[in-house]
């Protein structure tokens, strides 16, 4: 669940986020479009503590606010960027492997061949990650994020670079996590059909 109020972030005198108010509950699935430059991937990184919002009334991540429990919110978001980092000369199990360990998971092994295969790529996980496809990496993007068994997912234009089989493996993940109670937002320039509604940002405002 993610609750703001009145927040505000700022890149210098550029105002990215002008006071938004935001409500989303768990197991819904949240579009956020917007022309580029609206706000959109600065209000995913800074839910998720990349980037330090200059104030608000309210900022809480189930409950958790967002300065004061930073490390317990990390620990509950799940968050793919539209570039999502990898070490192109591992392997694709051992990239996860590798995030699971810095993430304090057990059975990493294992656990990263379980994501992995359900995200289509187990055929893959011992291949280097630098020869995978723009949308392989988009998928091992995705296990990572949702390895953690995350309470909220943060996605930036997931579907980038997925062919149909992917787009339909991310899909059926998105609409399970839902309905498992995970809170879900989407940056996509379409709404698809399972969202539960769409929210535009237009210069940092909610319109």
């Amino acid at each position: 669940m993610i609750k703001l109020r009145a927040f505000f972030k700022s890149f210098g005198p550029k105002k990215v986020l002008r006071g938004l108010n935001l409500d989303i509950e768990s197991g819904e699935i949240v579009t956020l479009v917007g022309n580029n430059g609206s706000g959109k991937t600065t209000l995913l990184r800074t839910i998720n503590t990349l980037d330090s919002p200059d104030n608000y009334l309210t900022a809480e991540i189930d409950g958790f606010d967002l300065r004061g429990d930073s490390e317990e919110i990390r620990s509950r978001v799940g968050y793919l960027s539209h570039n999502p980092p990898f070490y192109p000369e591992l392997t694709g199990v051992e990239n996860l492997r590798l995030w699971l360990e810095l993430n304090s998971i057990g059975d990493a092994e294992s656990t990263a061949r379980n994501f992995l295969a359900q995200v289509g790529l187990i055929s893959f996980s011992d291949d280097l990650s630098g020869n995978y496809s723009r949308g392989m990496i988009q998928r091992l993007g995705f296990a990572m994020a949702i390895s953690h068994s995350p309470t909220v997912l943060l996605l930036d234009e997931p579907f980038t670079g997925l062919d149909a089989k992917g787009i339909e493996i991310l899909e059926e993940l998105l609409i399970k996590y839902s309905k498992d109670g995970c809170s879900i937002v989407l940056v996509s320039h379409q709404t698809p059909s399972y969202s539960t509604r769409t929210i535009k940002l237009e210069r940092g405002e909610i319109v």
